[in-house]
């Protein structure tokens, strides 16, 4: 990540990146997610300058900088993903295990007597 220690802007959108990336894989998806405005507002700054260079006045270090930040960017939109599925999974688990729950009650030969479907009386544990 040396090609843009110079530039300030690089800077701090490396260091958000960063820091971004440190707690996603650590598992604080909302500490991450917290740092939006200041990754944002990098962003910006970031933009304004890539915008104003433009293709001649991009160096050869200024581009390998450039596309070291938007790695970084998509490394951590990854690891957002993988976050975001994984709790996709978890929820689709425990529904799973909801839809598949048995309320009811338990006939002389083991068959399965749903509440709903009822008829006579239970004993209640008092």
């Amino acid at each position: 990540m040396s090609a843009y220690l110079n530039d300030p802007a690089f800077v701090r959108l490396a260091s958000v990146l960063e820091q971004e990336k440190e707690l996603l894989q650590s598992g604080r998806a909302a500490e991450a997610a917290s740092l939006i405005g200041e990754k944002m507002s990098a962003l910006q700054d970031f933009e304004a300058i890539v915008q104003g260079m433009g293709e001649l006045g991009a160096t050869m270090q200024k581009r390998r900088a450039i596309e070291e930040i938007v790695q970084m960017a998509e490394e951590n939109a990854a690891h957002m993903d993988a976050i975001r599925n994984g709790i996709r999974h978890a929820i689709r688990r425990l529904e799973s295990l909801n839809d598949s729950a048995f309320v009811g009650s338990y006939g002389r030969g083991g068959a399965q007597l749903s509440f709903t479907n009822a008829t006579g009386s239970y004993n209640r544990k008092g």
